[in-house]
């Protein structure tokens, strides 16, 4: 074996241990890997075909069989090396996220497959004609003028694929563009040297290095793949996404999330619960397969997977779901165990529904959160233009906004003081109007608000702003003796939380007992200790208290009496259930008990005159006074200037 061989088996060796690490690390799923892993096998193969008649020319001597045998493989290693570069082009293509774009010009398509189609029909002629190399009786390989035909259809190949990464280059990041444009030149000028010293056979080992620099930097198995589900990760998902959003390519994503995870975790254990994911990874390719969606599968972490399909109709589509939704409402056996994956589906049309990346991104992490519950397959388009869906959406840059430009206004609703039967007092409640999405239920930013710790920011404005009501209206003139403000559970255990009150308090010339904190009973459990001494704190300052929403089924005796409450408010699930005979024993049970320990009581949900008629009767009947009631039926919240003429009429 001569020098200039060795390069060949040195390839050879590269080429084949790509091959077996794709195989291990599972990666030769999805379009990009599959071109890549069939590219490395036509190296492989070609190579073989090549080091098998050099073999033969060198070690045998001239018959009729042995040079029909040396003509067999020489020209299927010229085959093999004919589709070297077209495939190799066409896995650039699908790597710089740039192969859908080609897919859809069809005079594009047609010159690559022209290309590409020549140098097989003129090797599959030339086995007639045998006008491209000649076997001496020496076995002396000469090559002929005409293989100078098969040398420039490559070359053409790699010119064409060049001018095309020029012509689609905007839609390509920089350093992609950057080692793409180094690429294509290299690989021309090793082959033109290939060309001008044949016996050099150095193009195959310059190949099989630009193969592994690719498998070490944008291939790296050990990031596209998760190691648990053996699915391809979410670098690979945002890999591939990226690139298609860029283009605006047109893709179907069916997500799927397992939304019991953690009380299966529990159950069962991680280990098999990873088997589990493993079993839906296997699922999803098989079905993948028998679908012929041409799909990837991806595992996102957080327990989802998505499904993205290409030129699938919508009946096609739902095909698909009602076999993953057949398939998802069984029972999961683990070693004798059975358990059941509750998930929820969603259906993102690209560019249609999601024209960038991070929205895409952030429908990925959030879906199972907007979507009906119900188990049934949902469409990102039946959810698109419904208003709280847009909102849920766009929330975070909603509160982001209104935090920034102070779009939240405090609002009263006022509450009646049945002895002295007129407005004495207030609830402050926020409310959010954004410039673009309008009005935002409170609901729904002030959950995500708790869930971001932007609570704390808003907490702050809202009792500022109602020390500063107080402070500039002149409260005792408007006849109120107090206002009430909600306290989350976040401020509760504040640290400094009663030094900002103080602070407030005295800037607003407010006195203590002009202000209120409501407190649900949820607040009052979490980090009970912190909370009370927050509490007993605020309360030497003079500041009252209220028991916010008593009755909705967290509540009990025991939290009444621990903590210094001086007002209870009774949930509205009271009033709704007010003429249920049963209902109405254990309201007056409950007055009765809250009067005993001192407590004063609110009504809360009072929306008709019914009701209103019905509690008066109720204590008249008990003789137990419910000192306030507040409802719609006395006034919906209003902003602060139709507050003050609510109260000056």
């Amino acid at each position: 074996m001569n020098d200039f061989m060795m390069y060949d088996v040195t390839a050879l060796l590269i080429f084949s241990t790509l091959i077996v690490s794709n195989i291990e690390k599972n990666k030769i799923k999805g379009r990009t890997n599959f071109l890549y892993t069939t590219e490395l096998i036509v190296c492989v193969i070609t190579i073989l075909f090549r080091l098998t008649y050099q073999l033969i020319l060198r070690h045998t001597t001239y018959t009729t069989a042995t040079l029909k045998v040396t003509e067999t493989f020489l020209y299927l290693a010229l085959i093999g090396h004919s589709f070297i570069y077209p495939v190799g082009m066409i896995f650039v293509f699908s790597s710089l996220g740039i192969l859908p774009l080609i897919n859809k010009n069809q005079v594009v398509k047609m010159c690559i497959f022209l290309l590409s189609l020549v140098p097989l029909v003129y090797i599959l002629m030339d086995i007639f004609s045998h006008t491209l190399f000649i076997i001496d009786e020496n076995m002396n390989l000469l090559i002929q003028k005409p293989m100078l035909i098969l040398n420039i259809c490559v070359v053409l190949i790699l010119l064409f694929g060049y001018g095309l990464v020029i012509y689609y280059h905007r839609f390509l990041e920089k350093t992609h563009l950057v080692n793409t444009m180094i690429l294509f030149p290299l690989n021309i000028a090793i082959f033109i040297v290939q060309t001008m010293l044949p016996d050099a056979q150095v193009e195959m080992f310059v190949l099989a290095i630009t193969a592994y620099l690719v498998f070490s930097t944008i291939q790296r198995p050990e990031l596209l793949i998760n190691p648990d589900t053996l699915a391809q990760s979410s670098i690979a998902f945002e890999n591939e996404f990226k690139k298609l959003m860029n283009i605006q390519g047109s893709s179907k994503i069916i997500l799927i999330k397992i939304v019991n995870h953690r009380s299966i975790n529990m159950y069962i254990g991680n280990d098999r619960l990873i088997a589990v994911l493993k079993k839906v990874t296997l699922f999803l390719r098989n079905l993948s397969k028998t679908e012929k969606l041409n799909a990837t599968v991806y595992y996102l972490n957080e327990y989802i997977y998505a499904l993205p399909t290409e030129e699938l109709s919508d009946e096609m589509i739902e095909n698909v779901l009602n076999q993953l939704e057949k398939y998802f409402s069984q029972n999961f056996i683990m070693d004798s165990i059975k358990i059941k994956l509750e998930t929820r589906f969603l259906v993102i049309s690209t560019p249609q529904d999601v024209s960038n990346y991070e929205f895409l991104a952030y429908i990925v992490r959030a879906f199972f959160k907007i979507v009906e519950g119900n188990g049934k397959p949902q469409w990102y388009k039946d959810y698109a233009q419904d208003h709280s869906f847009i909102i849920k959406n766009n929330i975070d840059k909603i509160l982001t906004r209104a935090i920034e430009d102070k779009n939240f206004e405090v609002y009263y609703q006022p509450i009646y003081n049945v002895s002295k039967k007129k407005y004495c007092s207030a609830e402050a409640l926020v409310r959010l109007h954004d410039p673009e999405f309008g009005n935002i239920s409170p609901a729904m930013f002030l959950e995500h608000a708790e869930r971001t710790n932007q609570i704390h920011i808003i907490g702050d404005f809202v009792i500022e702003k109602v020390c500063e009501f107080i402070g500039n209206n002149k409260a005792d003139e408007l006849g109120l003796d107090y206002i009430e403000v909600n306290l989350s559970a976040a401020q509760c255990v504040e640290t400094n939380i009663v030094e900002k009150i103080k602070d407030w308090l005295q800037k607003y010339n407010v006195k203590p007992e002009q202000l209120r904190l409501e407190i649900t009973e949820i607040a009052a459990s979490f980090n009970s200790q912190v909370v009370e001494k927050n509490i007993y704190a605020l309360k030497e300052l003079g500041i009252r208290f209220a028991l916010d929403d008593y009755g909705t089924g967290y509540s009990n005796i025991k939290k009444v009496i621990s903590l210094p409450f001086d007002l209870v408010k009774l949930n509205k699930s009271f009033v709704n259930e007010i003429d249920n005979p049963h209902m109405i024993s254990i309201v007056q049970d409950t007055i009765r008990m809250l009067k005993k320990l001192g407590k004063e009581i609110l009504i809360e949900g009072i929306e008709t005159s019914g009701h209103a008629e019905q509690f008066n009767r109720l204590m008249d009947e008990t003789a137990n006074v419910c000192e306030y009631l507040q409802g719609f039926y006395f006034s919906h919240p209003l902003p602060q200037s139709e507050f003050v003429k609510f109260l000056t009429m």
